[in-house]
């Protein structure tokens, strides 16, 4: 080939691999905007997952598209979610493909054919390439233990007991007190005859969890089956005494934060704890001359949060003669049920508990009247995060008893269901307060103290991290606006004397 023939091949060779480079480029660009423009919009699940599917059509090569095992592992999830193991393994199947040396997808795939019994050899093989990877790659010890769990769960799953156990006991010394990973070894445990063993470990979560596990209470229901009535009757026998113990506890608790622990009923008989806080006998001595009686404040938690979280607020508010009463609300601390374990089970299903939250305010405030000497004219709320906003619900001139004083902390949503509601009270009845760090709340409030006019309530604006109960002990910059606990005990003192 001539010179001048040789230079012209090079020059078009190389041309045409930088046509390829500036086309993989941009093809690059293109996912990466469109995977980034669908994470931004979030759609409903079944609409996400088919644009993901048609995301992943586009974009197929993982040279040219960074975001395609994300994508992959989505639509695992997704399907996985939805009842089906079989569509969400083919989507792990092709991210493994693109990336077969991952020990967390080879852990996703391998717990996903574990948990629902399908395709166990190819679970046990995937799993053990993920533990020989994570230990070569040094991952930290919980995070080996998770994956060393799934393995032992598949080696359950296959029959191989002996392997199962020494496995799912490695993954608890790596990773210790994970409820899911104490719950395969009791039913490995269970599987080996060592019933003893599972017993103590069922009876230790359910105790945790309250005694409200559905699924952990029929776990020990068949391990009583099948250990006789010896059995039944010692599951029995530690029940009680776990039960016992754990109101003991609730009762201690409570006596130390200075109050009493009671039971508070709602109308559709769910039972919640409650903590009551009343004046000493000096304070008892001084109620309003000219009835003898004295004013009462209910106060309300955030969602995740418990009664204990107010104990010092309620303690000031006793300090200055006023009954307290705070309360869990259904779902949480101690008033969890089967049908309401957790937070978690309550935000699930928000809006009917949060109609249902009213009902637990209108025991607490029933409870209150009933407590001797308590005017059932002179009732306040307190309420944080999501507390405030059942308390502000709670406001309603026909209910009876009803509160006329409100002292909102943190304020959760928007601000036009608490409007609406505190134009209802008398001018000056409602405190309003946030921290300065939490912008959506202290926004609400200082709409509302907007909205609401002259003579209504000012905002009052803490510094600092927190929010909520959080927010006590601290002051406004303002040296003269004291303690924010003793502020609100002295507003709400002054507008029910």
């Amino acid at each position: 080939m001539r010179p001048s023939a040789r230079r012209t091949s090079i020059v078009a060779a190389l041309a045409a691999l930088l046509l390829v480079v500036s086309c993989e480029k941009e093809t690059h660009r293109a996912a990466r905007s469109e995977f980034q423009a669908l994470m931004a919009h979030p759609l409903p699940p079944a609409e996400q997952a088919q644009a993901l599917e048609g995301f992943v059509q586009r974009f197929p090569e993982p040279k040219t598209n960074p975001y395609l095992i994300r994508a992959f592992t989505l639509l695992a999830e997704y399907h996985a979610g939805a009842g089906r193991p079989d569509i969400a393994a083919s989507w792990y199947e092709r991210a493994i493909r693109a990336t077969p040396a991952d020990p967390d997808l080879l852990n996703a795939l391998g717990y996903l054919y574990a948990g629902n019994g399908m395709n166990l050899d190819r679970a046990v093989a995937v799993l053990e390439a993920a533990v020989r990877l994570a230990e070569e790659r040094g991952y930290a010890p919980r995070r080996q233990g998770f994956i060393k769990d799934s393995l032992g769960w598949a080696y359950r799953k296959r029959g191989d007991l002996a392997l199962s156990v020494a496995l799912l006991e490695e993954a608890n010394r790596l990773a210790p007190d994970v409820p899911i990973l104490r719950e395969h070894l009791a039913d490995a445990y269970g599987a080996i005859g060592e019933r003893d063993k599972a017993l103590a470990i069922l009876l230790d979560l359910y105790m945790q969890g309250r005694a409200t596990d559905h699924g952990l209470r029929r776990s020990l229901e068949d391990l009583g089956r099948e250990g006789g009535p010896a059995m039944v009757r010692d599951i029995t026998r530690r029940l009680e005494q776990g039960l016992a113990t754990l109101a003991e506890d609730d009762r201690r608790e409570a006596e130390q934060e200075g109050a009493s622990l009671v039971q508070v009923t709602a109308a559709d008989g769910t039972r919640l704890a409650g903590s009551l806080f009343v004046p000493a006998p000096s304070e008892a001595r001084r109620p309003s001359p000219w009835t003898g009686r004295r004013g009462a404040v209910l106060l309300l938690h955030a969602l995740g949060s418990n009664r204990h979280a107010a104990a010092p607020l309620a303690r000031a508010l006793a300090e200055r003669g006023l009954v307290a009463l705070a309360i869990d609300l259904r779902g949480h601390g101690g008033s969890v049920s089967e049908a309401l374990p957790g937070p978690h089970q309550f935000v699930e299903q928000l809006n009917e508990n949060l109609a249902a939250g009213q009902q637990d305010i209108r025991a607490g405030l029933a409870y209150l009247v009933r407590v001797p000497r308590v005017d059932r004219l002179r009732l306040g709320l307190v309420g944080a995060g999501l507390g405030a906003l059942l308390a502000a619900r709670a406001i309603d001139p026909a209910a009876d008893p009803r509160p006329v004083a409100i002292a909102i902390l943190s304020p959760w949503g928007r601000s036009e269901p608490y409007q609406a509601r505190l134009s209802l009270l008398d001018r000056g009845a409602a405190l309003l307060v946030a921290g300065r760090d939490e912008p959506s709340a202290a926004g609400t409030v200082e709409t509302l103290a907007r909205t609401l006019g002259q003579g209504g309530p000012k905002p009052i604006l803490i510094d600092g991290t927190g929010s909520g109960y959080e927010l006590l002990g601290r002051s406004e910059d303002r040296a003269d606006s004291g303690d924010l606990a003793d502020r609100i005990a002295a507003f709400l003192a002054e507008r029910l004397r």
